[in-house]
């Protein structure tokens, strides 16, 4: 975990300062994940003896969700790939980042049996791809990136305000170094002198490809850094970049990271 989060060993990813932030991140995650937010609630729902809503909160089974969603970042929101043993992991941690505290593993244990038994039925390759156009359609072939994008719905400037000041407040390093050192690369050779960052949209989708280490780069391998970037870049632009430059984004991030260790 970085400093720029809680010393908590289950600290939050989403952490909101205001109901409105929480508000519109919620409703683009859930615009984004229809059905697998459905099935979480109606698992999470039947789980009844595990009180997942806080005193004066009872909406904390929302912001359970909110944080299973990112972990499965890496996958789309697509259960087929996720083994059985990897959904519990998830769906606990999860779970304890949200409510601050380790989960009881029953709770945890029937709650993944629910999950699996209930997505057993659901072509989630398919799903995949539902809602990437602002009517929710999927995309024919020849339109489609390379993957498809966590951040699909992320459309409005309220969503896009939103969204940053989530991110920018939690890991304000993480997304410096990651924008600034993807921009001085250059991937896609894009970057032209006095034009606005071209390479927001892929931090946004490398910081929730590394949520699972609280977007820590410290705690990224430069292999691992490398497959984030090359498919946040797939993701964002739907076309590879030049061969040369994402080793050298992880190049130059990997010595913004030792630089800010020896400070």
């Amino acid at each position: 975990m970085t400093a720029e989060q809680s010393d908590s060993p289950v600290a939050a990813f989403w952490r909101f300062e205001t109901d409105d932030e929480r508000r519109i991140v919620r409703d683009v995650l859930y615009r984004r994940f229809p059905r697998l937010t459905s099935l979480l609630a109606d698992c999470f729902a039947t789980v009844s003896t595990y009180d997942i809503a806080r005193p004066g909160y009872l909406d904390g089974d929302n912001d359970v969700i909110a944080e299973i969603l990112v972990l499965l970042a890496d996958v789309n929101g697509n259960l087929d790939r996720v083994s059985v043993g990897r959904m519990r992991e998830i769906l606990g941690e999860g779970m304890a980042r949200s409510l601050g505290r380790l989960p009881e593993p029953h709770a945890v244990q029937e709650a993944a049996r629910l999950v699996r038994a209930e997505s057993a039925t659901i072509d989630w390759e398919a799903l995949a791809w539902t809602a990437t156009d602002f009517d929710g359609g999927t995309r024919p072939e020849d339109l489609r990136p390379l993957s498809p994008p966590f951040w699909a719905l992320l459309n409005t400037t309220e969503q896009h305000a939103a969204f940053n000041a989530v991110v920018n407040r939690a890991f304000p390093r993480t997304t410096a170094i990651l924008l600034e050192c993807l921009e001085k690369a250059d991937p896609l050779d894009i970057v032209y002198p006095d034009q606005t960052p071209e390479y927001p949209d892929v931090v946004r989708e490398a910081l929730v490809l590394i949520s699972d280490v609280y977007a820590d780069l410290s705690r990224v391998t430069p292999e691992r850094l490398e497959n984030v970037l090359y498919e946040a870049l797939a993701r964002c632009f739907g076309e590879p970049p030049e061969e040369h430059r994402v080793p050298h984004a992880v190049n130059l991030i990997t010595e913004h990271v030792a630089l800010r260790s020896s400070d």
